[in-house]
Parts: structure tokens; sequence; C-alpha cells
């Protein structure tokens, strides 16, 4: 069987650049111990409970870290876990992305 090309790095293509906020967790987000906490923990709390607390019943597909691992929390502890549906998950994020936006200061290019 012949042996298929390989990618070739693109020079002329710039690099992407990691926007305010994004940490690169992709290899984490692989990992077996939390492939396997994930779905033990999503068994366990399969209704989004956000929605809970807010009278409403809704299924949940997303389990996230209550407080962020960037900002201390803890990757693999089950007390920093909830389940979340879609747009509950959406709004926490946006909403995060929010606040390190106001902490960041931004400066315009030629000047402060």
């Amino acid at each position: 069987m012949p042996k298929l090309p390989t990618a070739k790095r693109r020079t002329w293509i710039p690099k992407r650049e990691k926007r305010y906020g994004q940490t690169d967790n992709s290899r984490f987000y692989q990992s077996k111990q939390w492939r396997s906490l994930r779905n033990f923990y999503i068994k366990q709390n399969p209704l989004c409970e956000q929605c809970q607390r807010e009278n409403r019943i809704t299924s949940g597909n997303c389990v996230d870290h209550i407080k962020a691992i960037s900002k201390g929390g803890g990757m693999l502890d089950i007390k920093n876990l909830q389940t979340l549906c879609n747009t509950c998950h959406a709004k926490k994020s946006a909403s995060e992305a929010v606040e390190y936006r106001k902490g960041v200061k931004i400066y315009k290019r030629g000047g402060i």
C-alpha cells in the first residue's frame, strides 16, 4: 500500500494568534482521565444544574468547571464540576470572557 503524503507547513500562512482568555487545553480535554471523569459525572447528574436552580428541567450535555482552571480551579476535582446545557454553558463562557477582558488593559497600536 502506498504511503500517504503528510501535511507540510505552509510558511506563507501566518500562525494563528491566541485571543484574550484563550488557552490551549485540548490535551487535557482529550485525556483519558478527563473523559472518564466527565462520563461518570454526567451519568450521576444528567440535568442542567443552572436550569434546575431556575426551576426548569433541561438535559445537560456539557460538564463545566465552576471555577476556571486558569483561576485556580481543580482540573479533576469533582466538587468543581457542574452539568450544563449548551445555552447555559455559552452564557457562562461569554460572561467569563467579558470579565477577563475587563481585567486586561488593551492598548491600541501606535501608542497607549
